[in-house]
């Protein structure tokens, strides 16, 4: 009796001792506190990644400066999807794990005397630089309409919403590329929609990038960071008020109404994949390779998914989550 309590004594001691485990501190880059990376706030709120036995510190640091806090080890997991694949394919040992979309999030917002893509010829459309992912987009779309590129004047314009906002409303332009925050503001100032460009072919957006020394040496952790992050998009879907709710508290949105991010975060999982989110289709991948990768770099060579992603996690988890019903 007395060696049956003392292993029952044993097991409650354990089980206590594993409650009150600390979580494991990690630190995530975003490139901004915007509706693209509400995730990781509602990640945040919502306790997901505490349920994983993570302990998050989002910080906002973009572009290759969050590479290059990624590789000094100063954070664990970067949002600069692109510029990691980019320093990835030219031999730095980074990999994207994880996306947050199957399409591009942006919308092709006209002024209202614009009725249908026919109507740009000779006018001019805000991108965020030439050459860049938006440029390319939004001469695409005009020519599915019917139009060249040569019938359009692009001009670069920042990443500014409301700088665009204001160049269309002034006549200065008469249509630019927006997020779905932005759209939702143009819209009630009087602009409408012309066609969401996340429509034109799959391109998974938002990606998140590790270390190759990472993967190997905390594997576990990493598919925990990634089934919190999947939950979370999940909800943003699934749940977009109180999403919005979170938004307006941690997002730099300026003035915005929760009623008006609702609407946005609705927009906005437009571009989420169907099911349980995160992993690129075939498609998406091959052009995660050519538009973020090939073009922009000016390369020749082809490169191979495995240079530069490393889904298996992404893909576990969503094999999982599956099984078990997206709800669980």
């Amino acid at each position: 009796m007395v060696l049956r309590f003392t292993q029952f004594s044993a097991l409650i001691i354990c089980l206590l001792a594993a409650q009150a485990a600390p979580a494991e501190k990690i630190r995530t880059a975003v490139p901004r506190a915007s509706l693209n990376y509400l995730s990781i706030y509602v990640a945040e709120a919502k306790g997901f990644f505490r349920d994983e036995g993570l302990e998050n510190e989002t910080i906002v640091i973009g572009g290759p400066a969050a590479i290059a806090a990624l590789v000094s080890g100063n954070v664990d997991f970067s949002g600069a999807g692109g510029s990691g694949l980019r320093a990835a394919a030219i031999g730095a040992e980074l990999k994207a794990i994880f996306y947050q979309t199957e399409k591009v999030t942006w919308y092709f917002v006209v002024h209202p005397s614009i009725k249908q893509v026919a109507d740009l010829k000779g006018k001019k459309i805000g991108v965020g630089l030439i050459g860049d992912s938006e440029d390319r987009f939004s001469t695409m779309f005009v020519e599915r309409g019917g139009l060249s590129a040569k019938d359009i004047t692009r001009i670069p314009m920042g990443t500014s919403s409301g700088a665009r906002i204001a160049a269309i409303k002034s006549g200065s332009l008469q249509a630019a590329v927006l997020d779905p925050g932005g759209m939702i503001v143009a819209e009630k100032e009087g602009l409408h929609s012309l066609g969401f460009l996340g429509d034109l072919f799959p391109l998974p957006f938002q990606g998140y990038v590790v270390t190759d020394k990472k993967i190997a040496e905390s594997p576990g952790q990493i598919k925990r960071w990634v089934r919190a992050m999947v939950r979370s998009l999940m909800f943003v879907r699934e749940h977009p008020e109180e999403a919005a709710d979170i938004g307006i508290k941690k997002l730099q949105l300026g003035n915005i109404s929760r009623a008006m991010l609702a609407d946005a975060t609705k927009a906005y999982a437009r571009a989420f994949a169907p099911g349980v989110p995160g992993v690129p289709s075939p498609e998406g991948i091959k052009n995660i390779l050519e538009y973020e990768i090939r073009v922009p770099m000016k390369m020749n060579e082809t490169l191979s998914p495995q240079r530069v992603l490393n889904l298996r996690f992404v893909e576990e988890v969503k094999k999982e989550l599956e099984q078990k019903g997206p709800g669980k």
